[in-house]
């Protein structure tokens, strides 16, 4: 596949026929008018030709809005152009073709990256593995690991707590869901697993009552019923 008109021997990615009658290329990054063409092998004539246009994908990518340094966060992406086109998280305004970690998007609509340690702003791209063109991104911000999050909850608790002290955790949002709970977890344990949690209704305040082992835990405002996490804040327990 060439731009149309390209100059005769001019040629990108290409398939050997061998004794076959059809194959599959990979079309080009850039949108345009192109031509697929047979090519001779001897004196690289070409010997028949076809056009095609290349037409723009449409494809958007999704993540948080604000994650913790190094943490693990979901992304998830409308369509998978290529199988080796991958997800990459970069600081905001890096040159185009440039990667940190990453993942491919194979067959799938979602997976999974570890947030930058480094604090600040950054892009999760999709970017095609033709050309290393950024087809959509998703701004983020990296807040450092102890930074209590808010998605409209307005949790509040202290940074730091006695071993099996009871601490005061209040909140702004109105319990709009059937099944609104405070929860104490570890850091690492998943969003809606718990060392306790608690329903709560019309009240605001809570008094909750912190583990009996020392190390970092998470208050939690749980939307149960709608599987959203609303708040979080990290408390040391000592």
């Amino acid at each position: 596949i060439v731009p149309a008109g390209a100059d005769e021997g001019t040629y990108t990615h290409y398939e050997r026929v061998r004794d076959m009658r059809e194959n599959k290329l990979i079309a080009p990054a850039d949108p345009g008018l192109y031509e697929v063409r047979y090519v001779l092998r001897e004196g690289g004539r070409t010997l028949a030709s076809t056009p095609v246009e290349v037409v723009e994908a449409k494809v958007t990518v999704s993540g948080p809005d604000v994650v913790r340094a190094g943490s693990k966060l979901r992304v998830t992406w409308s369509a998978s152009i290529h199988p080796e086109d991958y997800i990459t998280i970069v600081a905001t305004g890096t040159d185009e073709g440039k990667y940190a970690d990453y993942i491919r998007v194979r067959d799938k609509l979602e997976g999974d990256l570890k947030a930058p340690t480094e604090t600040g702003l950054y892009e999760i791209r999709y970017v095609l593995r033709e050309g290393a063109r950024t087809l959509a991104s998703h701004h983020m911000e990296v807040v450092a690991q102890d930074a209590p999050l808010d998605d409209g909850a307005g949790l509040n608790a202290p940074a730091q707590a006695g071993v099996g002290e009871t601490i005061t955790v209040s909140w702004t949002t109105a319990a709009s869901s059937a099944d609104p709970r405070i929860s104490v977890a570890r850091a690492d344990q998943a969003d809606f697993s718990w060392i306790a949690a608690h329903k709560v209704g019309a009240e605001k305040v809570l008094e909750l009552q912190m583990p009996a082992q020392a190390g970092t835990y998470e208050v939690r405002f749980l939307d149960i019923s709608g599987r959203k996490v609303l708040g979080r804040s990290i408390v040391e327990v000592k």
